[in-house]
């Protein structure tokens, strides 16, 4: 058959159209996979931030008890423009710190008893000279912050610990009226996952109240009774803090903790008879504190 020149001109194009057709048809299936793997991964994607939100939403939240002894817990007082002041109302106590460690345990491992008053086993009397208002063989007694204290101290983990130290920022003479406070609570790992606590607010306290407010507390008088016993020291108010990081399993951490006191020690030994904090007069009684921690990290059970 004899091809003309229009009808080859037609037929070729014919099958470019064919050839554009197929082509176009290939490039918009290859256009459609490569729309669903992008909607896949879209997809995928936002599945995974919607996971990493919730996560991010998580809350963990325990409750630890710290116990402290005496010899683990100090209380430092600036130098003042007199080393004796001529009442002890006029201490100032801007600058003043208290710093601790203790164990963390387990609440359900601690049981909080009343304890009215001290006890030769408590050494509360260690040095102090009996006056000729006690008979003799009396006892000098002391009552504890709270009247409570732990009945039994468990063993301590090395792992597991709470320290640091809180200074006063703002005073009025011997009333704390505010603190700040950097402190640690590590929780296993070899006391290496620590989480970083700053606390900074209002804290209304006065450890020497008791003792401004009835100055024959600890005298050196033998004609007035040492009253120690019939004072009952206050324990200071609990405080916030905020969790602003960490060590170990707990890098990254945020959240906050609550701290409360909920036994303390005997009197601080001020005597407002010869106007001095006299190391004769030895406290007793441990510092327990409860410590409530809420985080965006999971958090271990005391042992």
């Amino acid at each position: 058959m004899k091809l003309t020149g229009s009808t080859v001109t037609m037929i070729t194009y014919l099958l470019v159209g064919l050839t554009a057709f197929c082509c176009s048809t290939i490039k918009g299936v290859e256009g459609n996979e490569l729309k669903l793997r992008a909607r896949e991964k879209m997809r995928k994607d936002r599945a995974e931030r919607q996971l990493q939100a919730d996560n991010a939403g998580l809350v963990f939240s325990r409750g630890y008890v710290c116990i402290t002894r005496q010899q683990d817990f100090a209380f430092v007082i600036p130098q003042q423009q007199s080393i004796v002041p001529e009442d002890l109302s006029e201490l100032n106590l801007l600058g003043s710190s208290t710093l601790q460690s203790g164990g963390i345990y387990d609440p359900a491992d601690v049981q909080i008893v009343d304890r009215l008053g001290t006890s030769a086993a408590d050494n509360f009397a260690d040095g102090i000279i009996q006056n000729t208002a006690f008979s003799p063989g009396s006892e000098i007694r002391g009552q504890f912050a709270g009247q409570r204290q732990p009945k039994f101290i468990p063993q301590k983990d090395p792992g597991f610990f709470f320290n640091g130290e809180c200074v006063a920022t703002q005073v009025a003479g011997p009333q704390i009226l505010g603190h700040s406070c950097l402190l640690n609570l590590c929780l296993g790992g070899g006391g290496y996952n620590c989480l970083a606590i700053y606390a900074g607010s209002k804290f209304v306290f006065n450890p020497l109240e008791q003792i401004l407010f009835s100055p024959s507390t600890f005298n050196d008088d033998d004609t007035i009774a040492n009253n120690a016993g019939a004072i009952v020291p206050s324990l200071p108010p609990s405080y916030p803090g905020t969790i602003i990081g960490g060590t170990g399993l707990f890098v990254g951490a945020v959240g906050y903790v609550d701290v409360t006191t909920i036994t303390g020690s005997t009197l601080p030994p001020v005597s407002e008879f010869t106007e001095i904090i006299d190391a004769q007069f030895p406290q007793a009684g441990y510092i327990t504190q409860k410590i409530n921690v809420v985080t965006n990290v999971p958090l271990p059970v005391a042992p």
